[in-house]
């Protein structure tokens, strides 16, 4: 399964424009409770973005900004929720049936 972020907004001439994130499946289980999290509570979301140098040095950018998430289908996000939990469990299985001899 593939799970994106995906963020839209339009030009002056209300053309759409948009940009597609990938969501490593490590992280699946994380983003999506921070979402729930965010629509529980119904607090807004902060977005910033930071700088990683090769060096490594961090710098955060001059951009930021604040929305709230709205659920469309309460029961779709439950069901990708346990969609990703079932795929965790059946890697965990298969990762202990491969180290037993």
């Amino acid at each position: 399964m593939k799970l994106r972020l995906i963020l839209k907004t339009s030009t002056k001439k209300n053309k759409e424009v948009n940009i597609k994130f990938n969501i490593a499946p490590s992280k699946h289980i994380g983003f999506i409770n921070f979402i729930n999290l965010a629509l529980k509570q119904d607090l807004p979301i902060e977005l910033s973005f930071e700088k990683v140098s090769k060096t490594g040095e961090r710098e955060e950018s001059k951009i930021i900004g604040q929305f709230k998430l709205q659920g469309k289908a309460n029961s779709q996000l439950y069901e990708l929720e346990e969609e990703i939990q079932n795929t965790e469990r059946k890697k965990k299985k298969f990762q202990q049936k491969r180290k037993q001899p």
